[in-house]
């Protein structure tokens, strides 16, 4: 694994976006120079990189969620894609793995029904 402007483009490898070619794809791409890696970072995402813009410096990227967007030439990508996907796919199987990953996030599990509920 290498890292640098002049590192080949090979997966796993850190380079500038100026030096990735259009229709790569790429992960943990930076937003503003330097930030370290913001876009692309979940477990089985990608970022595409749709154009380039060597008159103001510009790459256009097309993110997970479907919206492009304008970064800096000069933001760092790691070329390929962040590994697990699929992990949402499995079903959960038992409550209590339900309970763990929701208790890490926020309190929304379990819902009660409304109906459910004392009516007095």
């Amino acid at each position: 694994v290498y890292c640098g402007k002049k590192a080949s483009l090979s997966i796993g490898n850190v380079l500038p976006l100026k030096s990735v070619p259009e229709g790569a794809v790429v992960c943990n791409v930076e937003q503003r120079v330097g930030d370290r890696g913001a876009f692309a970072r979940a477990s089985g995402d990608y970022v595409i990189v749709v154009s380039h813009n060597p008159d103001n410096n510009t790459t256009r990227i097309k993110l997970p969620s479907g919206a492009k967007k304008v970064v800096p030439s000069g933001c760092r990508a790691m070329v390929g894609q962040v590994a697990g996907g699929g992990r949402t796919e499995k079903p959960m199987l038992k409550a209590g793995n339900a309970y763990h990953k929701y208790k890490v996030k926020r309190n929304c599990w379990p819902k009660v029904r409304g109906v459910a509920m004392n009516p007095v």
